[in-house]
């Protein structure tokens, strides 16, 4: 066998990956498997959010950078003067990847079925702040009285109920970026060969283990996207994923990834995350919907003792950002807890929690948090505490068809903004899994919208202490971004806090020297 230098070999693999001439590359990513729903009316995880970014585009998109929003497929927009009207105006000349025109009234159809009660969509619930958004989408109005309005081809026209100081950043979220007209109510596009899409990029081959995307030579920024295409590589073959990122053959890992094998230390990222995990209760069990009996659970639980085993130790819903003031749930000291716990028992007609139900408590995975809470309501209340396990991907789905007591999930906020982590508890909300309605949490919500900044973000903390004294949701941590990419090589990806990045600003960095090594571009 013909032996070549191995230094020829690193040589030859990087520039199959990275060379100067793009026009055959395909920037390659790993991601965990995963159920994409490419009907962004019905997709809720992260792992569709990233891919999203490169075949879908709404009015507005997030800076990479500073996640502000910035121009989209409208290129510009106006408030009026009260705050409550924005008008949109549409590029000149967009149009879908298959040549149709795309015009405002593509959106308004759109919204209008995302909202429509029958869709049942995760996100829908965000349009609320539209004048009869949320009557709609609750069966209680009607599709008529929707405040939007295509007045022409480029222009559409919004009415909010209040001022919505976050209504532009919820914009970006891939939710409400436009459905072509003959798949909006079609949910399971599984079969679908090709639909049309208005992103940078159009799906040209998937499967369960790879999905290959081209440039979409007809988007309205295409000269500005350097890659002419993407491959999306999915397994949990971790030793297999670390193998391809070490011989240049995977650009970025965003998940399955062991870093214990990774040769290239200067591409580890870990950064800031705008995510919290916490465990919270159902209220479809009358019992567990009473917060006396939800605070007397928790007090009995070392929640101290667990999170301090967590890198980033998280004891409110909503993660650090600036001006919000931190919110906790008030508990007593720790040997006050029990005691605490037993006298919330007795006034909830509950003396030393007899007569309680069995709490069935259902985690993706083998959980010490679980066990913890499993041992010490077994421990000090007699109870038989079951944990169910469902496995990931099917856990999301297993979490809003209900049929457990308490459950975790890790939520990573949809825009940098205290709402995000906070408005899927509205009794309303499309996110709101655990059925939980408390008309003084609707209230602070809804007053907050009306209060200049910090006032705002005082009354949104208020709404948040509620949510944890009464222990409707138990937080545990924060997590950070863990990405491993080599941005030595990679232009166009930044941190931050919402770990999205946007395929169309990605692309080789050209004239990057390694050292000892004079590469030919």
């Amino acid at each position: 066998m013909k032996k070549i230098p191995l230094l020829f070999c690193l040589i030859a693999l990087f520039v199959s990956g990275l060379g100067a001439d793009t026009s055959g590359y395909r920037f390659t990513v790993q991601f965990s498997p995963a159920n994409i729903s490419w009907n962004p009316h019905y997709a809720y995880t992260t792992t569709e959010a990233q891919i999203f970014t490169a075949i879908y585009e709404g009015l507005v998109i997030f800076n990479p950078a500073t996640l502000r929003p910035v121009p989209g497929a409208a290129e510009s927009w106006e408030l009026s003067e009260e705050n409550t009207r924005i008008t949109f105006t549409l590029r000149e000349g967009i149009t879908w990847s298959n040549g149709d025109r795309l015009t405002a009234q593509d959106f308004r159809d759109s919204w209008l079925v995302l909202l429509a009660p029958e869709t049942e969509a995760g996100y829908a619930s965000l349009l609320d702040d539209i004048i009869g958004a949320r009557e709609y989408r609750t069966g209680t109005g009607s599709v008529d009285d929707v405040k939007i309005n295509a007045v022409d081809e480029r222009t559409l026209v919004v009415d909010l109920k209040q001022p919505s100081p976050q209504f532009l950043s919820i914009l970006c979220h891939y939710s409400f970026a436009p459905v072509y007209k003959d798949f909006r109510k079609v949910s399971d596009w599984s079969a679908l060969r090709s639909v049309p899409v208005n992103g940078p990029y159009t799906i040209r081959a998937r499967s369960s283990g790879e999905i290959l995307l081209d440039k979409n030579s007809l988007y309205w920024d295409a000269d500005s996207v350097k890659v002419e295409g993407l491959r999306l590589l999915f397994t949990d073959d971790s030793d297999k994923t670390m193998e391809g990122f070490n011989r240049f053959q995977i650009d970025w890992i965003i998940s399955g990834m062991d870093t214990a094998q990774l040769a290239i230390p200067e591409a580890m990222s870990i950064e800031p995350l705008f995510s919290t995990t916490y465990y919270y209760f159902s209220n479809t069990t009358p019992v567990w919907s009473n917060p006396d009996i939800r605070r007397a659970m928790a007090l009995l639980v070392p929640w101290d003792e667990i999170r301090s085993t967590r890198l980033i130790p998280g004891t409110s819903l909503v993660p650090p950002i600036p001006n919000y003031p931190m919110a906790d749930a008030g508990f007593p000291p720790k040997e006050e807890q029990k005691d605490a716990a037993m006298a919330l028992f007795e006034k909830a007609g509950y003396p030393l929690g007899k007569g309680l139900p069995n709490p069935v408590i259902r985690v993706p995975s083998q959980d010490a948090v679980a066990e913890a809470m499993k041992s010490a309501w077994d421990e000090v209340l007699g109870m038989n505490t079951e944990i169910q396990i469902v496995e990931f991907p099917d856990y999301y789905d297993s979490v809003k068809t209900g049929g457990y007591d308490i459950a975790t999930l890790t939520w990573t906020g949809d825009y940098a903004d205290p709402h995000t982590f906070l408005g899927m508890w509205d009794s309303g909300s499309s996110f709101n899994d655990a059925s939980y309605s408390n008309a003084e949490y609707d209230k602070l919500l809804h007053d907050a919208a009306k209060l200049p900044f910090l006032q705002r973000f005082a009354k949104l903390r208020e709404a948040e202490e509620l949510l944890l004294r009464s222990c409707e949701v138990i937080p545990i941590e924060h997590f950070p971004a863990v990405n491993i990419i080599d941005r030595r090589f990679i232009e166009g990806w930044y941190p931050n806090a919402l770990d999205i990045h946007p395929f169309k600003n990605l692309s080789p960095r050209l004239g990057y020297d390694i050292p000892g090594v004079v590469m030919g571009w």
